[in-house]
């Protein structure tokens, strides 16, 4: 098992180097002065000048609001958090080892959610049901934290492989997730029937919810369908309680591996299906080179410098103000406050009311933003907080401002 188990993580890694780059660890700001959102950037005039050689505002003007997921994050105060009760040791075992590797995947060109499991953390590979992220652009991946589902973490997601056949597709978030986590292991053998299994999932938005049952019957080249989709695959009947939710999250046996992806149910009480490991296995060694969307290449805008300012008397300045639209008002501010010649805060205002609703800082002044506040609402209050944990120079994690 150790040696397959091996094998099956080689063949993953292989397959999330297809479509993404290598991920390095980036230095965080702990603060951002957020009295800059409140500034007024009418009246300033004309000017030139240099912070050194490096421009950011470029990277910034890729944080747009429509790209944050931020339907995850409103759901965030309106989903219950379970009492989770557990029978036996194994049970509990389980559940403390793997709750936090199930993840609340949220799909808001539907409205919908349902359930994922880590496959993988760095990078970080999803596996859930197609039918849960059909339609979606950007998914939202919120991850446990503590308990506490008002504290998660949301990621930005995209469908890199799927198979609507059997039910099953494989996300991608563009950072990782965090070492604490232990990445779900599916399952190269058979469960019998009989057998005990547990599922951790979110039931009728009921999140990260614990159920136990018995493997009821092994079957295969079972067909089944939805309101407008036929699929079929080799499927494991369980008796275990499963409901809306579910949908994509692990069923486990007794030695936490995944034996199934809980997927659908029948009319009938306690009758319900989960699409088998040996399944996932397959579409997991077949997933295709050519997957992944192709990106728009966006044209870069001219920056016209609008007003700089010498704060510290030095000669030199500390605060460039941006014209990135030509329209004769600056809307991008860069600062260098520890006056060494590097630019380590921007604000941008991107929705022309004049106030800077976008700051992000570069903790260590290598040209590339560490962290970001966001005012989604325009009120002059943070509203999300953006991290980049792949140094890319972009946001991949959104939490709520607290």
């Amino acid at each position: 098992m150790l040696r397959n188990t091996k094998i099956f993580f080689n063949k993953l890694f292989f397959i999330f180097l297809l479509h993404v780059v290598s991920v390095s660890n980036v230095s965080y700001a702990e603060e951002i002065d957020i009295s800059i959102l409140k500034e007024d950037l009418t009246n300033i005039t004309r000017g030139s000048g240099t912070i050194g050689e490096i421009e950011l505002s470029s990277a910034l003007l890729d944080v747009v609001p429509e790209y944050i997921p931020d339907f995850s994050l409103e759901l965030l105060s309106k989903i219950p958090n379970s009492n989770v009760k557990t029978r036996g040791v194994d049970a509990q075992n389980i559940y403390k080892k793997y709750s936090g590797s199930v993840v609340l995947v949220i799909n808001k060109e539907k409205k919908a959610m349902g359930s994922g499991s880590i496959l993988m953390k760095n990078p970080g590979l999803v596996l859930t049901n197609w039918h849960v992220v059909d339609g979606g652009k950007v998914l939202g991946v919120i991850l446990k934290f503590e308990g506490d589902i008002k504290k998660s973490s949301v990621y930005p997601a995209i469908v890199i492989s799927y198979d609507a056949v059997k039910d099953l597709a494989l996300l991608a978030i563009k950072g990782k997730f965090p070492e604490h986590i232990n990445q779900i292991i599916p399952k190269n053998s058979n469960i019998e029937v009989g057998s005990d299994v547990h599922a951790i999932g979110h039931p009728k938005s009921y999140a990260w919810t614990y159920t136990k049952g018995y493997v009821s019957q092994i079957r295969n080249n079972f067909k089944w369908r939805y309101k407008e989709t036929a699929h079929e695959a080799n499927v494991i009947q369980t008796q275990t309680p499963i409901d809306a939710g579910n949908s994509g999250g692990p069923l486990f046996d007794q030695k936490g591996f995944m034996v199934g992806v809980n997927s659908f149910k029948a009319p009938a009480e306690n009758v319900n299906f989960a699409v088998s490991s040996i399944d996932v296995i397959k579409f997991m060694e077949n997933i295709k080179k050519n997957i992944e969307p192709k990106k728009n290449v966006k044209k870069k805008k001219k920056k016209v410098i609008v007003k700089k300012e010498d704060t510290n008397g030095d000669g030199k300045p500390d605060i460039l103000y941006y014209d990135n639209n030509n329209d004769g008002i600056a809307d991008v501010k860069i600062i260098d406050k520890n006056h060494n010649g590097k630019p380590d805060i921007i604000a941008i205002d991107s929705n022309g009311d004049k106030k800077p609703d976008i700051v992000g800082i570069d903790k260590n002044e290598d040209g590339i933003l560490d962290r970001w506040v966001i005012d989604k609402d325009f009120d002059g209050t943070p509203d999300i907080v953006g991290i980049d944990t792949d140094g890319d120079g972009k946001p991949d994690q959104y939490k709520k401002w607290s």
